[in-house]
């Protein structure tokens, strides 16, 4: 009884892991929702279970969906905050437009946004900025980057080249703005401290941001709005990525649920 008890609270955890994507990209409360049953049915089975071994097994699954869960919320509160209080765009010296993954010569539609976005700031001010695309090579079989691309999006919308400067080597957020940074330094010929804008999608922000700052990088930010369609599928993936940088903590967080589980057993 005890084992197929095991089984069961397995099987149900391999169920929601496959299908909590798919789930959180067309319905999030109701992944949400599912996160929060599950999480309670294991703490209960792990309270009322009179085998020791089962109370290790589901406590310690309870606790890892839980962690999950509560980086899931913290982000997703997070976005929410950051852009009701993103300050309006004072006029920037260069706007950073950072890349997303291109699989064919065309352009995505969350890219055309953020260049779009970048394109309506460059209209705004009287004193044109710089506009600096970021994005390596997305795969191995284009023979084009992610900076090339948006480059002649922005050309074919009317912006001279000359404004242009390309960053074609990065491969991921923190390499945008470090790799962006180094351009800048390069090009920039006055003592003074020059203004960044960094625009990209509204999802992308808290960790756009987060970045920034751990990279000691003054700038404003600028969102560009995400499709509603487009916009839950991209917030999976970047509750993935922030795992993955947060991976070391979590590593140990996980290691101290294992622990205690363990020590139910004895």
């Amino acid at each position: 009884m005890n084992l197929l008890l095991m089984l069961i609270v397995t099987a149900i955890e391999i169920i929601i892991i496959y299908n909590m994507r798919y789930a959180y990209s067309r319905l999030p409360i109701f992944a949400i929702g599912v996160s929060v049953i599950t999480i309670t049915l294991f703490y209960a089975i792990s309270t009322i279970t009179l085998d020791k071994y089962v109370r290790a097994y589901t406590f310690n699954f309870a606790t890892i969906d839980l962690i999950l869960l509560v980086i899931m919320l913290g982000y997703m509160y997070q976005l929410k905050y950051d852009l009701k209080n993103l300050p309006a765009a004072k006029q920037p010296d260069y706007l950073v437009v950072l890349g997303n993954k291109c699989m064919s010569q065309h352009i995505t539609p969350i890219l055309i946004e953020r260049l779009n976005k970048a394109i309506s700031l460059y209209k705004r001010f009287d004193k044109k900025p710089k506009i600096i695309v970021t994005g390596g090579k997305s795969s191995v079989t284009l023979d084009v980057t992610e900076a090339e691309l948006m480059k002649k999006y922005l050309l074919s919308q009317g912006i001279a080249e000359n404004v242009i400067l390309i960053e074609d080597e990065a491969i991921n957020t923190v390499q945008n703005l470090e790799y962006s940074a180094i351009e800048i330094h390069q090009d920039w010929q006055k003592n003074t401290r020059p203004r960044v804008i960094i625009v990209t999608s509204d999802y992308h922000i808290p960790r756009t941001k987060w970045h920034a700052k751990k990279l000691g990088l003054k700038v404003q930010l600028a969102s560009a709005k995400t499709l509603t369609l487009l916009k839950r599928p991209a917030m999976f993936r970047e509750f993935t990525a922030i795992i993955w940088y947060h991976r070391y903590s979590l590593l140990t967080l996980l290691g101290m649920d294992f622990v205690f589980s363990l020590s139910m057993c004895m």
